[in-house]
C-alpha cells in the first residue's frame, strides 16, 4: 500500500466520505452533493432560498396595518415597498457573504463566472415577491381593503410553506401520509411565525 502523499489532509478525506446506505453523491451531510432545486421547465427554484424569503416576507406583512380605508395608490405603493425592500436587503446580504465565502474558499479574486453565479442565485430571493405583488394588484381591482389583501397573501404564504414541506418529504422518499404531515407541520410553522410577530409588535 502506498504511503499518503503530503497533500492528503483530514479535510479532503472528510469531503470525499460517503454514506454506504445512501450511495455516492446522495447524502450532503456525509460529503455528497444533493440537487436542492425544483425544476419547472427552464426555471429552477432553490427550496432553501424560497422558504427563507417566504418567511421573511410573511413576518414583514404581519407588521402591516392600513385600517379599513378603501384601497388606493398609497397602500399599493406601500405594499410593493414592503414586498421588495426586505427581500432586496436579504439578496444583497447573501450576495455579499457568498462573495466573501467564494474568495476565501478559492483563494482568488472573483471572476465573471463567479459574479454571474452570485447574481442568478441571489435573485431568487426577489422572485418570491412576484406572486404576492401580482395578487395585490389583482385583488385591488376587486376593491379589497389593504388589510384583507395582506391577510389573503399570508394565507397563500402558509400554503407555499405547506407545499415545500410536502416537496421535502417527497424528495426524502416518504409516503403520501408523511408528506401530508410534513405539509401540515410547515403550515403550522408559518402560523406560529405570524402569531409571534403579532404578539411582539402589538
Amino acid at each position: 500500500m502506498s504511503e499518503p502523499t503530503p497533500t492528503d489532509s483530514p479535510r479532503e478525506t472528510t469531503d470525499t466520505a460517503r454514506d454506504p446506505e445512501m450511495g455516492p453523491g446522495h447524502d450532503i451531510v456525509s460529503g455528497g452533493h444533493v440537487d436542492l432545486t425544483m425544476h419547472v421547465g427552464p426555471l429552477y427554484f432553490d427550496a432553501h432560498r424560497v422558504v427563507y424569503a417566504t418567511i421573511i416576507l410573511m413576518t414583514t406583512y404581519a407588521l402591516y396595518d392600513e385600517g379599513t380605508d378603501p384601497f388606493g395608490p398609497g397602500p399599493l405603493i406601500e405594499l410593493f415597498g414592503l414586498s421588495l425592500a426586505p427581500l432586496f436587503a436579504l439578496a444583497m446580504a447573501h450576495a455579499f457573504s457568498d462573495a466573501i465565502d467564494l474568495q476565501i474558499r478559492n483563494g482568488r479574486r472573483l471572476n465573471r463566472h463567479d459574479r454571474l453565479h452570485l447574481m442568478t442565485t441571489n435573485l431568487q430571493y426577489l422572485y418570491v415577491a412576484i406572486p404576492p405583488m401580482a395578487l395585490i394588484v389583482l385583488l385591488s381591482l376587486f376593491q379589497w381593503h389593504a388589510n384583507d389583501i395582506v391577510s389573503f397573501v399570508q394565507v397563500v404564504g402558509i400554503g407555499s410553506l405547506a407545499f415545500w414541506g410536502a416537496y421535502a418529504a417527497r424528495r426524502a422518499g416518504l409516503g403520501r401520509w408523511l408528506q401530508v404531515r410534513f405539509a401540515f407541520g410547515y403550515a403550522v410553522m408559518g402560523l406560529i411565525i405570524i402569531t409571534v410577530e403579532l404578539i411582539l409588535t402589538h
